[in-house]
């Protein structure tokens, strides 16, 4: 669970957050380095010259490793510059090696930490691709239902069984008038309750659309008058667990399709959770 957390933490941040992010902590280590340079009284132009990393490390955050070579070279002509007084007056020879040395620093870095940058990038886009698990809950996604319920949909037609989904929206104003550490205690508790109430061929979702916090639970092989009891037991129990938490006040509306027969009240209700998935997912790369 822990490592499915972190990978959704990473899906939601996106690359844009988490460049913004790198590039914070990157200018920070730069910046300190050159301080402890100053305070050694290195060379000034030893010194510019390190600062020269900063402009190589943004630009391949932005433009991955095209941006990293191309920051190297620029970082280069202007070390280049900055040594041209001293070459004109001792020669090239003195400052070859060092102007080289150079060179490859800057040419290995924006190369592997441009490589590094686009691995990142893509990488956040395969765990936004294949995010399942709802951040507030613990529980499935919208993106899960959402393919679950096709796959159950394809499953029931195939073989002619029959499935139902419970469909529950708790008010959300008196869940957000709580703290928000309780807040978000009491809906990781929900998520393991949820969990925990369901059959093993069952699974529940979790969608916040910002007013409303959704909770679909596909059960398979379930005829209406099955799921309309599992429906008002769930209803019970989530009107208790609310009341027990701080958030008596939440209204709890419910409602039940069955497949097949509802598929027009199936349809009215994925609408409503396609929203929440474009809505989670809609967090651009850069």
């Amino acid at each position: 669970m822990a490592t499915q957390d972190m990978s959704a933490r990473l899906a939601r941040m996106g690359y844009g957050r988490a460049r913004l992010m790198l590039s914070l902590v990157g200018l920070a280590i730069l910046a300190v380095l050159v301080a402890v340079l100053l305070v050694r009284s290195v060379d000034t132009t030893e010194v510019v010259a390190t600062l020269l990393f900063a402009p190589i490390f943004l630009l391949l955050l932005w433009f991955r490793l095209p941006g990293g070579l191309i920051g190297a070279a620029a970082a280069t002509g202007v070390y280049v510059v900055l040594r041209a007084d001293a070459i004109d007056a001792v020669g090239w020879g003195e400052f070859s090696a060092l102007i080289v040395t150079r060179a490859i620093a800057y040419f290995l870095f924006g190369a592997v930490g441009g490589w590094a940058s686009g691995t990142l990038s893509m990488s956040l886009d395969k765990l936004d691709l294949y995010d399942q698990v709802d951040d507030l809950t613990g529980v499935n996604n919208a993106r899960f239902l959402l393919t679950d319920v096709d796959l159950e949909k394809a499953r029931s037609q195939r073989y002619q069984t029959v499935f139902s989904v419970s469909f529950l929206a708790i008010d959300a104003a008196a869940v957000s008038a709580l703290p928000a550490r309780r807040r978000k205690s009491l809906l990781r508790q929900l998520g393991a309750k949820l969990d925990d109430g369901i059959r093993t061929i069952d699974r529940v979702a979790h969608g916040f659309d910002g007013s409303c916090h959704r909770i679909a639970t596909i059960l398979p092989e379930t005829a209406g008058e099955g799921a309309q009891v599992f429906q008002v037991r769930l209803e019970e129990q989530i009107r208790a667990f609310l009341a027990e938490h701080g958030a008596g006040g939440a209204t709890v509306d419910g409602d039940i399709v069955t497949v097949p027969g509802d598929e027009d009240a199936l349809d009215r209700h994925l609408a409503e959770w396609k929203a929440i998935d474009q809505a989670e997912h809609a967090t651009p790369r850069s």
